[in-house]
């Protein structure tokens, strides 16, 4: 608002103090010829107004920031004077004239200051004070001003004539020790953002001085003026000390704390800022400090307006629980309560890195000006079970009036959420590092524990992502309306590591209902959900992660729980199966415990006996948590002595890991499941205890499948079965793998059903006949492969005196269990290769045997042989005896190459051959023995083949203690080649060699045979 031109003006100069004041009269007429002069109101019904103007009071300097190596050179730092001050004065109605002198123009405690009664821009007879950048101040409307009305002389020296704001005394005058309050009216504009960001004490980055007009003015709650220490106005400049405290507000655009001004002679001191904020993620209240100090340079010796910016945490430890707008009660994050371990960071760069890209007002990354990279703030996050993590991260500040409005859509706080708290920075082509919590793999609950351990997982990276409240709030002065949150976790399962074998982390992420209930409403309590990336988090895509058994022994050798991991439960440890499995789980608290083991991959899907699916034998119906796998970890903490229970603030003793599974089986492939009437039932504890007190690790398994057959091959093709009344199997830590079949019965069927007739004939022709009592036998063979069971079926001998003699005639049949992953198999043979069966007709005898291995996928493996033998054998006298033996025979194998052995191939041999075998012994003191042997045969591996030829003679002579053996041998490739050690080299190759039949050290033994030996012996009998 103008002012109407006033009746008189007059410049007050006084050099010998260097007053300079223009006085502007208002209603006023100056009369100097009245003795004395004076000032005469020129209309006595209006009001009369003096106005003392001073010209300008203040020069907006150049900042610069502190390090900033490219200073201005001296005199060339950016200046600019601010417009004249003035201060109003109201002349009382009851004076009608005023001297017109210097001291009568200079009494003015007199007179009533007119000052701005609320915020905006000063009148012309309003009292306007421009003693600092861009503001307009205006003093309480009571206050007065305080100076000498003539010149004051200090030891002959004359003190520069100021005046002083000053509250006034009892008596009207002013009283100087009295601290008068300003505030702030309006504020000008700089001209640009160029001159804005040069002059900076006012006005640096991401901070709005006009908020002074607010929080020194009505209608604002927390509104109060500034105290003035001291503002004296001069002809050199002015001369100030301010200093404004303000409460945190809930209007908008409101952030200051603190506003400390100090000025001599129109040039700035000292200026500091004080801005409230919050730190993004986690909430705790800090405040930003900006301070601008004239310092001297050393090289130059100019006197800058340096500054400074540094943050400095108010609120060093936050806690979430009954937090004003925290959504979820707090389950979105595993912490309860965030400290910061150094609440001093270094100082600010001077533009750090603002959380919205080029918006410095919406939050800064609190950076360091030494390094201008992030400072590693060392937080310690405590759980909800007590548990402390300690970990580093970044933190970035956002001001007060950003973080405690409703992110609504419009918002800048909605902006910083909408940014920082979905998982585009996550899974983008640029993942944000800061997001990305590194814990070291410390072990982090997840959730409320019932028992120590049961919600807690070795965590290398939590991924964090801000979350705002479920509803619109009302701003609260004290709280943030945004919270941290937890997108994902990259966590190992201990457990399933124990058991399965080390694997990748698993991604882990909040399950939403629990989220929304917690373990209300979810008697599954399921609490996480596990994905195999964060993608999946991200997308919501239903990716379970597989976990495969590394090495069977660990969880017993015949049964390998192969599962989908779709989720974590206090209940269940892993939730297996897919999305659906684990809602089910959740919401009423059953599962169907085939689509645990159910993968979308066949090759890793759990198996039963080598190749048989898990997931196929186990029943289609609901049953409760009691009939599901329960991989579970248990941490043994100290005691607290005082309390009686478990301190999860210490270090704990050791762990606890099981997985427990009984469930009922049903048929499927070679697999029956009723026996009798019995049903299978499959059983498995496997404990591992891990101690770092003692710093030990043991597993033990126990297991135990119940009342079931195996029968091979196929429904349409079945030949044997093995019933079991049980198959026990174990592994602990110091004695290894045991296995303990109990085989009851082995069944016939299809073909080999005569074996059954065949045994139920003979066990009633010869029962009761010990002779040739039919001899029926189990075996047991262990291997690191596979487990062999069966029964062996003897034959009796049959002898038909000279002329027939059939002996060593015995049926095998029983299965192969494989640890890894192959098929059961089904094996029947009569004879081994080892042990054949006996033929003699007068002196011709023959032998051999047969087998096969039959898995429910086809023919594994068919090997048999047969021979013909003549015998001759003769004594002359005593003098010379021999033997002589001739044998003819057939060797046929086809074994097919394992299908999951890529390198495996198929192979086949068929092999012709010739041993005649000769001994003569003269009075037992001199023996020679001649071995001949030959064979032709055809092998096909794979795609290849070969034909062989190769001969054998060995000539053995024995002289009493002496022995000697030669032996020559021919080898020769008569077509093809095989890419096999047994065949390299002997294309077209003959080599006779001759050699020591026994390449061993030639001994005591090898010298004499045993015949010799107990000739020479009984020799010297007594």
């Amino acid at each position: 608002m103008s002012a109407p031109a006033p009746v008189a003006s007059v410049r007050l100069v006084r050099p010998q103090d260097m007053l300079v004041i223009d006085f502007d009269f208002y209603n006023l007429r100056p009369d100097p010829a009245a003795d004395p002069p004076q000032l005469r109101r020129v209309d006595p019904a209006q009001r009369a107004y003096v106005v003392a103007r001073f010209e300008s009071q203040h020069v907006t300097e150049q900042t610069v920031y502190e390090g900033e190596p490219n200073r201005p050179a001296p005199g060339s730092a950016a200046a600019r004077a601010v417009g004249p001050s003035r201060i109003a004065f109201v002349v009382p109605e009851t004076v009608k004239t005023v001297p017109y002198s210097e001291s009568g123009l200079l009494r003015w405690w007199q007179w009533v200051m007119r000052v701005v009664p609320a915020a905006g821009r000063p009148g012309g007879l309003e009292t306007d004070l421009l003693v600092v950048d861009w503001l307009h101040l205006t003093p309480e409307q009571f206050a007065t001003w305080d100076h000498a009305e003539t010149p004051v002389e200090h030891d002959g020296r004359t003190e520069l004539w100021h005046t002083r704001l000053a509250l006034r005394g009892p008596t009207g005058r002013p009283a100087p020790q009295s601290q008068p309050t300003v505030r702030v009216v309006a504020a000008d504009e700089p001209a640009d953002a160029q001159e804005a960001k040069l002059f900076g004490a006012l006005n640096p980055e991401g901070f709005d001085f006009r908020q002074l007009i607010a929080l020194t003015n009505p209608p604002e709650p927390v509104a109060a003026p500034v105290d003035v220490g001291l503002l004296a106005l001069s002809a050199a400049g002015a001369t100030l000390d301010l200093d404004g405290r303000w409460e945190p507000s809930t209007s908008s655009g409101l952030n200051l704390k603190h506003w400390e001004h100090h000025a001599w002679l129109g040039r700035d001191n000292k200026v500091v800022l004080e801005q409230y904020g919050f730190l993004v993620p986690y909430g705790h209240r800090a405040l930003l400090f900006t301070e601008t100090k004239r310092t001297f340079d050393e090289t130059t010796g100019v006197a800058y307006l340096e500054q400074r910016r540094f943050v400095r945490i108010t609120e060093p430890v936050k806690t979430y629980p009954g937090a004003y707008g925290l959504p979820y009660e707090g389950r979105s994050f595993p912490f309860t309560e965030i400290a910061v371990e150094n609440p001093v960071p270094p100082d600010l760069p001077q533009d750090p890195e603002p959380l919205l890209s080029g918006r410095p007002e919406a939050g800064i990354w609190i950076q360091s000006i030494a390094t201008g990279t992030d400072v590693a703030f060392v937080l310690r996050g405590t759980a909800a079970t007590g548990r402390e993590i300690r970990f580093t991260a970044s933190l970035a500040f956002v001001p007060h009036d950003v973080a405690i409005q409703s992110p609504e859509p419009g918002t800048v706080l909605r902006e910083v959420v909408d940014a920082y708290g979905g998982y585009d920075r996550l899974v983008g082509p640029v993942p944000d590092p800061r997001r990305a919590l590194d814990l070291g793999g410390q072990e982090l609950p997840y959730a409320a524990e019932a028992v120590p351990g049961t919600a807690s997982h070795p965590t290398q990276r939590l991924f964090w992502g801000l979350r705002a409240p479920l509803e619109r709030l009302a701003p609260r002065a004290d709280s943030p309306l945004f919270f941290p949150g937890m997108l994902g976790a990259e966590a190992r399962l201990t457990a399933m590591d124990a058991f399965y074998g080390p694997g990748d982390p698993v991604l882990l992420g909040y399950d939403e209902k629990y989220l929304l209930t917690g373990f209300g409403g979810n008697p599954g309590e399921v609490y996480v959900r596990v994905r195999d990336s964060l993608a999946a988090l991200a997308s919501g895509e239903d990716r379970p992660v597989e976990r495969v058994v590394l090495n069977s022994v660990t969880v017993g050798g015949i049964a390998m729980p192969n599962i989908e991991v779709g989720g974590l439960s206090r209940v269940l440890g892993a939730a297996g199966g897919n999305k659906e499995s684990v809602d089910r789980l959740q919401e009423e608290g059953t599962i169907v415990p085939k689509e645990y083991f159910d993968l979308k991959s066949q090759l890793n899907r759990a198996v039963l006996f080598g190749a048989t699916f898990l997931a196929n034998v186990l029943p289609d119906n609901e049953t409760g948590p009691e009939e599901s796998l329960r991989i579970k970890k248990e941490t043994d903490y100290p005691v607290n002595p005082k309390t009686g229970i478990p301190d999860v603030s210490k270090l704990p003793n050791g762990h606890t890991m099981t997985i427990d599974f009984a469930t009922p089986l049903v048929d499927f492939g070679p697999f029956r499941a009723v026996v009798d009437n019995n049903r299978a039932k499959l059983t498995l504890k496997v404990l591992n205890e891990v101690s770092y007190v003692e710093g030990t690790n043991t597993n033990k398994v126990t297991g135990k499948i119940t009342q079931f057959e195996l029968r091979l091959v196929d429904p349409a093709f079945q030949f044997v079965g093995v019933v079991f009344k049980d198959f026990e199997f174990s592994f602990d830590h110091d004695g290894g793998p045991s296995f303990k079949p109990g085989v009851s019965a082995v069944r016939f069927y299809g073909p080999l059903a005569f074996v059954s007739a065949l045994e139920d004939y003979i066990s009633n022709a010869f029962d009761g006949v010990s002779v040739f009592g039919l001899e029926l036998k189990t075996y047991q063979e262990i291997t690191v492969e596979n487990v062999r069971v069966g029964v062996t079926f003897g034959l009796p001998d049959i002898k038909m005196g000279p002329v027939l003699r059939v002996t060593n005639c015995f049926v095998t049949a029983g299965v192969i269990v494989p640890f890894q992953r192959k098929p059961v198999r089904a094996t029947f043979g009569f004879a081994k290769e080892d042990e054949k069966f006996n033929v003699t007709v007068y002196g011709f005898g023959g032998g051999g045997f047969f087998a096969v291995e039959v898995s429910e996928r086809r023919v594994e493996k068919i090997e048999g042989a047969i021979e013909a033998t003549y015998t001759l054998a003769f004594d002359f006298a005593q003098i010379a005896s021999g033997l002589a033996r001739i044998a003819i025979g057939i060797y046929f194998k086809l074994e097919r190459a394992d299908p999951d052995d890529k390198e495996a191939k198929d192979e086949v041999v068929l092999r012709g051959y010739v041993r005649a075998t000769g001994r003569v012994s003269v009075l037992g003191l001199i023996s020679v023995t001649a071995e001949f042997y030959a064979d032709l045969q055809y092998r096909k591996l794979g795609n290849q083949s070969a034909v062989t030829a190769h001969a054998r003679l060995t000539i053995s002579i024995d002289i009493l203690f002496f022995h000697e053996s030669v032996a020559l041998e021919f080898f020769y490739n008569l077509d093809g080649s095989i890419d096999d050690e047994s065949v390299r080299g002997l294309r077209g190759a003959r080599r006779p060699t001759a050699l020591a039949a026994d390449e061993q050290p030639t001994g005591f033994a090898d010298l004499m045979s045993r015949a010799d030996w107990e000739q020479y012996c009984a020799s010297f009998a007594p």
